[in-house]
């Protein structure tokens, strides 16, 4: 069965200098942070994580030697630096940051909230690569041939116009309209995370129907076919990372 946590559930904690951090979920062999902590659910990526960055703060500067991360931005705008380049970010971006390189969150312009999860999986090949930044609305929508329409954000090396991705197979965002449900989709040797970003539906699999709502991180492990439904009137949307 899909594990699912909404966030407001979690107990934060202080990371990164000045980012509020939220668990979500973290490999399956991490050592669990309290007796109540079930984050620890993934068998391929390192972290599905929710930081909140304060207005008028910035986050350290850090970089990880075999772990490539994605930020994808949830609320607010900010700069991420990345080497020596710093890039504008805004609400819907997925940001790409190579394994071992330097980088570091922004938001010491802004009295609001940037919001953001961090996205990572360690890589068997050469660190490096360049920082690449796409946002949803800036992504031709495919349709999956029933109710729901998927934004390709960021894809593997060598795939033509999105590909930078090094061991995480796939970062996209997914709506499905009010009344209509996806395909049934199945990926043997790949595990899923969700991020319910607004709404709520319905998700299915071969153990049944579990209720989905915004802020929910969800985890399907690999091999397991699920499609969702959405019986409300608004867009269901979500964030999917494979891996």
């Amino acid at each position: 069965m899909a594990h699912i946590k909404n966030w407001r559930d979690q107990q934060p904690e202080v990371a990164h200098l000045s980012a509020i951090r939220w668990p979500g979920l973290r490999q399956r062999n991490a050592t669990p942070k309290h007796d109540e902590d079930d984050s620890p659910q993934l068998h391929n990526l390192q972290g599905v994580v929710k930081h909140g960055l304060q207005g008028r703060k910035t986050s350290d500067h850090h970089k990880h030697p075999q772990t490539e991360q994605a930020y994808y931005i949830i609320s607010g705008s900010g700069e991420v630096l990345v080497g020596d380049d710093r890039f504008s970010v805004r609400s819907g971006d997925a940001v790409y940051l190579p394994a071992d390189i330097h980088h570091q969150m922004f938001n010491d312009m802004n009295d609001e909230w940037l919001e953001h999860l961090v996205l990572s999986k360690n890589i068997d090949t050469e660190p490096g690569g360049e920082c690449v930044i796409r946002n949803w609305e800036d992504v031709l929508p495919i349709s999956d041939g029933a109710g729901a329409i998927r934004w390709h954000q960021l894809g593997p090396v060598g795939e033509e116009n999105t590909g930078c991705l090094k061991s995480i197979a796939f970062i996209d965002r997914e709506a499905v309209q009010p009344g209509q449900q996806s395909i049934v989709r199945c990926y043997d040797d790949i595990e899923l995370g969700f991020w319910i970003l607004e709404n709520q539906g319905i998700l299915i699999t071969s153990d049944g129907e579990q209720h989905i709502t915004e802020g929910d991180v969800v985890h399907l492990p690999p091999g397991t076919s699920y499609h969702i439904e959405n019986p409300h009137s608004e867009w269901l949307s979500y964030m999917i990372i494979a891996g």
